[in-house]
């Protein structure tokens, strides 16, 4: 079975084995048998039952499928990467939602999903338009967290800040530290959060920045002028899910 409209190759250990965790369709599997070996230690450690077809491939054949370096001997045909329509998270109402707004590379977009991910972060929201998608890249980025955690892909960013305000969610938008923003080590949140973070370059539009109830910034003591975004997004929320208890 080759690529399809509806089907892609996601590559790597931890995210095809966190693909068949997660439940997502898995029609063949490619791998080494060193990392056929390690899928099945972990399949069976985690009482995962798959039916998909097994074939052994060496390198060449893996590198021949998705052309990455990167593959860590693994690959798997997949059903597509399927949204939470918004509606749903709305309903669910978890603590706090990750708003990444504009964030184009991939792999910036995986690595927030994965500090969400064990931050205990209840949803992701992405723009449809200038935004990164959950690709293969994303996938394997956020080492398979995209599997286990709600992802929505909307129309439009201030609109959904609309909604959560309406659900009594507090907006935090983020921005270097300036006269008016509060430092995420002094913030004490209360209720529910939104976290809008901003484009690699730009940061948030200041169109957004004026619907939020506050402006956090990281403290900073080199000389570098910010951080990468997704370092940021995972200093942010881990201060946030501590303050919040959600480890406990």
């Amino acid at each position: 079975m080759s690529e399809t409209e509806s089907t892609e190759y996601i590559y790597g250990r931890r995210a095809v084995f966190e693909v068949l965790r997660g439940g997502r369709k898995v029609y063949k599997i490619f791998g080494t048998p060193s990392a056929l070996d390690w899928l099945s230690n972990k399949i069976k450690s985690a009482g995962v039952i798959i039916s998909a077809e097994i074939e052994s491939a060496n390198k060449q054949k893996l590198h021949n499928l998705v052309h990455r370096a990167d593959n860590q001997g693994l690959v798997a045909i997949v059903e597509k990467f399927i949204y939470t329509p918004l509606q749903i998270i709305l309903d669910r109402a978890p603590k706090i939602i990750l708003l990444a707004d504009e964030i184009t590379d991939p792999q910036n977009l995986g690595a927030m999903i994965r500090s969400s991910n064990l931050c205990g972060v209840g949803a992701v929201i992405i723009p449809q338009q200038n935004s990164a998608k959950i690709t293969p890249v994303v996938v394997h980025t956020s080492a398979g967290a995209t599997e286990h955690i709600p992802i929505a892909r909307v129309k439009s960013i201030p609109h959904c800040i609309h909604l959560l305000a309406e659900r009594e969610y507090f907006i935090l938008g983020t921005d270097k530290p300036r006269k008016n923003t509060i430092s995420i080590v002094d913030f004490k949140p209360s209720g529910k959060i939104g976290l809008i973070m901003g484009s690699e370059g730009e940061g948030i539009s200041r169109k957004i920045l004026q619907k939020c109830h506050h402006i956090i910034s990281i403290p900073q003591a080199g000389e570098i002028d910010s951080f990468n975004v997704s370092v940021a997004t995972g200093i942010i929320l881990f201060q946030l899910a501590s303050k919040m208890n959600i480890f406990c």
